[in-house]
């Protein structure tokens, strides 16, 4: 099927309201209400128990959804097409790609305003997490981002309100719902978000962008790795 042929499905403004608003109000309260607990000078803590939960409720939101959607006529697997084995090294150059553009953006900001960046350069993530959390982490949150994201999202808005404004509100949904890692959320998730979403509409292939994905989320949480 591909991204083309799924936006040809007219998807009613009650299911895209459905579908993304859900999740999306969900973590942003979540985001909203961890950063007014947390301590002004603390990073974000990671726990075991913390992305367990997070891991929960994206199972939960994704198998209801599919149920839905399934009967709105939008299938998963047409949207992303099939996986090709190709698409293991388009994920690690669209990997370096995200790593370039986060670079890019952090060492200009740097230069520009250096206040803003300043207070990065202190640990932002703090806490221990097992290896078999991070595995669980890195697998299960890329596909259910990249699905909602991208898979749903670009085709469903793009049919109703063209191809730019659906990047333009997929990108920003996705910095809304990681408003809990503060600065970071417009340092890496911007440019992360900008540059699989560019990929994605570019080459219609979702698989290279979790690819992607799985790879910064592995290495981000794996410094977090417990030793013990």
């Amino acid at each position: 099927m591909g991204l083309s042929e799924a936006m040809l499905r007219r998807a009613r403004k009650r299911e895209i309201a459905l579908v993304l608003g859900v999740p999306t109000a969900l973590f942003l309260t979540s985001s909203i209400s961890w950063q007014m607990r947390r301590p002004g000078t603390g990073g974000v803590l990671f726990t075991d128990a913390r992305i367990l939960v997070t891991l929960l409720i994206e199972a939960v939101i994704a198998a209801l959804m599919l149920v839905y959607l399934r009967r709105q006529g939008w299938k998963p697997m047409e949207v992303a097409g099939p996986p090709e084995p190709q698409d293991v090294l388009r994920g690690l150059g669209l990997w370096f790609a995200v790593i370039t553009a986060y670079a890019v953006v952090f060492v200009g900001l740097h230069f520009l305003v250096p206040d803003f960046v300043k207070p990065l350069e202190k640990p932002q993530f703090t806490g221990s997490i097992s290896p078999p959390v991070i595995l669980a982490a890195a697998l299960i949150n890329p596909l259910f981002e990249e699905f909602l994201w991208l898979g749903y999202a670009i085709p469903a808005l793009g049919n109703r309100f063209g191809l730019r404004a659906a990047v333009a509100v997929s990108v920003l949904l996705r910095v809304l719902v990681h408003v809990y890692q503060g600065r970071m959320a417009l340092i890496a998730i911007l440019p992360l978000g900008a540059v699989l979403t560019w990929y994605y509409v570019r080459t219609k292939r979702l698989w290279p962008v979790v690819v992607a994905h799985v790879v910064v989320d592995a290495l981000a949480l794996s410094s977090l790795m417990a030793t013990t």
